[in-house]
């Protein structure tokens, strides 16, 4: 490969490094906005994946021995910034999986919470109940085998 081959491949990543910065901007924007979350962690994990290639060829790039200083500096230049988008794209990548994880966590644990608190009215509502009940009916539910809302209690006679 000769030197202005090697010049125009630069150009050629370096017009698609651009693109995939210009895409990770984009899917920020839009997963920051809590559209579509799980497709930008998709598209996120694709576009680190698609930036590999670019690196290798950089590196293979900076390893001959007809380069010039400027080709040197240019070449190192790109890889430099495929290695900032590369930790740019990971670093997005993870705090979208833990924004994800924190809402998936609130929305089950407010669940679970109005389920508790319902659970817990309804008892304080049985309290009331039988805290307002007049003697003869707490008489007439001993009487009954097993009261209202309450399960049998447990045979403690031994036999």
């Amino acid at each position: 490969m000769e030197i202005t081959d090697q010049v125009q491949g630069t150009a050629s990543i370096k017009g698609e490094i651009r693109d995939i910065e210009t895409r990770l901007i984009e899917l920020i924007r839009q997963a920051s906005a809590g559209d579509k979350l799980d497709e930008a962690l998709r598209e996120l994990t694709a576009l680190a994946m698609r930036i590999r290639p670019y690196y290798t060829q950089l590196s293979e790039a900076l390893e001959r021995r007809d380069l010039t200083y400027e080709d040197v500096a240019r070449l190192e230049e790109e890889r430099k910034r495929v290695i900032w988008l590369y930790r740019r794209l990971r670093l997005e990548q993870l705090f979208f999986s833990k924004l994800r994880l924190e809402r998936t966590l609130r929305d089950t644990l407010y669940r679970q919470i109005l389920e508790g608190y319902d659970e817990f009215s309804a008892m304080e509502a049985m309290e009331a109940r039988v805290r307002s009940l007049p003697e003869e009916a707490l008489a007439g539910e001993l009487l009954m085998e097993e009261g209202p809302g309450e399960e049998a209690a447990p045979d403690v006679s031994g036999s």
